[in-house]
């Protein structure tokens, strides 16, 4: 700083203190830090704004700030590079992927993937998510694989009928507390019901959640009015020879609700199927205008292995 001066105290002397404090932190920014090509990469972007570009994102510092803008498009893009990777595996890798524990992790840490109004879902409480299972196991045949299950299994591409039997369907329970419009709060209780990628899903399925439903209503300590539920039915695929689940669909349109297959006359208990392509869709349509803006540079997935999608896929988004 001192040689600086010498060399032109025109510099400081012209000067006001706020850009004086910011040249001078610069200067110290460039000087020690080590990570002088991020400083670079962020200030050549920042000179290369147009004036009306700049005057806006100066307003948005003013009305927010610049660390809370980072982290709202921080969290778009990792949703977005989320829904990328996990559609990766679903089309070319689900075969290697387990439920148990791969797809169950990935799911624990993305739950806004079934919609925002779960992005914030807590961990499990032992107590809820211990009667949910026990419940469940009530319900007739929701272990039991049968051979119309596998429409479109070849049984030369790697997956074994009785090797998909042994896999465990996924299952998790959340309650939170949530609050209506007229500010009365309720525990909203989301169930998701998460079956093997080479099932394809079909009226057989939409009855044991409609069973599940049936018995959480008569369930005493679940019978409440402050309780709400959603089962929430996931699978790769629609059976291409159902017809009671996309009548359901077809029939629920009127309520705008996607993937809405039943509720209870009081809306307490709602029953939803969604395929993983759906869910996808789900998340590119609600998002399509600020992606379409932000325009990700994604990189290409075709050399990572299911495990590498895995892993990062277990991080939180």
């Amino acid at each position: 700083m001192k040689s600086l001066y010498i060399t032109d105290p025109a510099i400081f002397n012209n000067t006001k203190e706020k850009p004086l404090k910011i040249l001078i932190a610069l200067i110290d920014k460039i000087l020690v830090s080590n990570e002088n090509d991020t400083i670079f990469d962020v200030i050549g972007e920042i000179i290369d704004l147009s004036e009306s570009q700049l005057f806006s994102l100066a307003k948005q510092i003013r009305n927010s700030s610049l660390e809370n803008i980072i982290s709202t498009i921080e969290i778009l893009q990792k949703r977005e590079f989320a829904v990328h990777k996990l559609r990766e595996i679903m089309v070319k890798h689900y075969k290697k992927v387990l439920e148990t524990p791969d797809l169950q992790a990935i799911i624990e840490s993305n739950t806004w993937l079934f919609g925002n109004q779960y992005a914030i879902l807590g961990a499990e409480e032992d107590d809820f998510q211990r009667i949910a299972l026990n419940l469940r196991e009530s319900v007739k045949g929701i272990e039991t694989i049968d051979e119309d299950d596998f429409e479109s299994v070849d049984l030369n591409d790697g997956l074994n009928i009785s090797g998909v039997r042994r896999q465990v369907d996924l299952f998790l329970a959340r309650k939170k507390l949530s609050f209506n419009s007229r500010g009365e709060s309720y525990y909203q209780c989301t169930i998701i019901e998460i079956k093997k990628p080479a099932i394809a899903l079909n009226e057989k399925h939409l009855k044991q959640i409609r069973d599940y439903a049936r018995i959480i209503s008569e369930h005493v300590g679940f019978s409440m009015e402050k309780m709400r539920f959603e089962i929430i039915l996931v699978g790769r695929k629609i059976s291409d020879r159902d017809f009671d689940i996309n009548s359901a669909l077809e029939t629920a349109e009127a309520k705008n609700e996607p993937g809405l297959v039943f509720s209870t006359k009081s809306d307490r208990i709602k029953g939803y199927v969604k395929t993983w392509g759906t869910i996808f869709a789900e998340f590119d349509l609600a998002n399509h205008y600020l992606l379409e803006r932000l325009q990700t540079k994604r990189n290409s997935l075709e050399k990572k292995s299911s495990e590498q999608l895995v892993d990062d896929l277990k991080s939180p988004a």
